[in-house]
């Protein structure tokens, strides 16, 4: 099974921590993905790990920037 995938980088702050979003766009391939875009948010020990997909990069970031932000706990 071979797929094509382009990924790009964002660095996304929240308080002081860093997280850096790899936001990746299957090009093509025998995949098949639910939409064109995903980011996969590792689990921690205050959160399940989760891939959110959307048919832009703006929304996987989205929707990726607000679970992060609905589970941040400080350290």
């Amino acid at each position: 099974m071979a797929e094509l995938i382009k990924e790009e980088r964002f660095i996304y702050f929240i308080a002081t921590e860093e997280h850096v979003l790899r936001v990746q766009e299957l090009i093509g391939g025998s995949s098949v993905w639910p939409d064109s875009y995903r980011i996969s948010v590792p689990g921690s020990g205050s959160r399940d790990a989760r891939k959110f997909y959307g048919r832009t990069a703006r929304e996987v970031l989205e929707k990726a920037t607000e679970y992060l932000s609905s589970t941040y706990l400080p350290v």
